[in-house]
């Protein structure tokens, strides 16, 4: 009897501890849908239920129209990376704080040493604030968007960065990621960071919609033939429900590019939401793929249009920056979209 009591303690302090974290544990899954209180911009749409409770975070799906629900549902623009992301997005106590209790504080112990350790993933203001931190080395860093740990792809050390730290917004290559997309991808985004993809129309209005920062615009073009060429714009900005492009102060940085988005600052357009200038036709769904169109017969640039894996197509198809080699029939190789805040001097 000696012997069994022991064990039947330690059986009690162990199943303590499991109830403990099956009851703690909640899976929260957030999809999108429009939100009417917002002229039915698409938002991220919390679950029923305590935010705080959360201890994991996943993506659901898409709603066309939001459902009928008992309660007002809470929505926010940006999907956090982790659990500790959205309760401080909630204002939700520290979750680490010991109760006062000591019986409870006894079995959270328990609970707690059983559990491996985590380390704290760095979050940043931006990939400058990655560089200045001693970073040197292009790669997914989390920064912050709307107070929200986002995941973002920093170029840190190319030439044509020229030792500044660039939020990478857009990349293609390879082909591998299917750019023709609906509005609700584009507005969220879409692909793999660190190959091919489209970083997301909110988070780029969450952070340029702001009269009181300033961000610039890189753009880098690869064409089949090896050559390469980097475009500037020293202001930068996507505003409003259709998210509409703003550019001005061009600057070329390597090669003659010229000017590709000067005739396309207007409203985003994809195959599911038509915002360009051309009648009953969709230039996304002819093209392809989401961009600021203005007429389908006069298009400058398209970096979002149909992947080639050779430069010769058909007019206004492709990867385009027209400017550059002056022909509508020529698909780029490559091209990258980065943005960087302004320092004020």
């Amino acid at each position: 009897m000696d012997l069994l009591l022991p064990t039947l303690t330690l059986l009690l302090v162990v199943t303590a501890a499991i109830e403990v974290t099956s009851v703690a544990a909640r899976v929260c899954v957030l999809g999108t849908e429009p939100d009417e209180s917002a002229g039915g911009r698409v938002r991220f749409v919390l679950p029923p239920g305590d935010p705080c409770s959360c201890t994991q975070v996943m993506l659901g799906g898409h709603n066309a129209y939001a459902p009928p629900r008992k309660d007002q549902p809470v929505y926010i623009d940006t999907l956090p990376k982790d659990p500790e992301g959205l309760r401080r997005s909630q204002g939700c106590p520290n979750e680490n704080a010991q109760s006062e209790d000591p019986k409870r504080t006894s079995t959270s112990l328990e609970a707690t040493s059983a559990a491996p350790s985590t380390t704290a993933i760095p979050v940043y203001n931006d990939c400058q604030d990655v560089l200045d931190s001693g970073h040197d080395t292009d790669g997914v860093h989390n920064i912050l968007v709307d107070g929200n740990s986002t995941e973002a792809f920093c170029d840190l050390n190319s030439t044509e960065s020229g030792g500044e730290g660039f939020i990478v917004i857009q990349k293609r290559f390879n082909g591998s990621v299917e750019f023709n997309r609906t509005w609700a991808d584009y507005e969220a985004g879409f692909g793999d960071l660190e190959g091919e993809f489209w970083w997301g129309n909110s988070k780029l209005r969450s952070l340029t919609d702001n009269d009181n920062t300033k961000w610039e615009l890189v753009v880098d073009l690869e064409a089949f033939d090896g050559s390469n060429a980097s475009v500037r714009y020293d202001e930068f900005s996507i505003t409003g429900d259709t998210y509409d492009l703003t550019v001005s102060e061009f600057n070329p940085i390597l090669g003659n590019a010229g000017d590709g988005l000067e005739r396309h600052q207007r409203a985003f357009t994809t195959k599911d939401e038509d915002n360009d200038d051309s009648g009953s036709t969709n230039c996304a769904a002819k093209f392809n793929g989401g961009w600021w169109y203005n007429k389908c017969n006069s298009i400058e640039s398209n970096l979002n249009g149909k992947y080639s894996q050779s430069e010769s197509v058909n007019e206004y198809q492709g990867v385009q920056w027209v400017p550059w080699k002056n022909r509508r029939d020529i698909s780029l190789k490559g091209c990258q979209m980065k943005i960087r805040r302004q320092t004020t001097p």
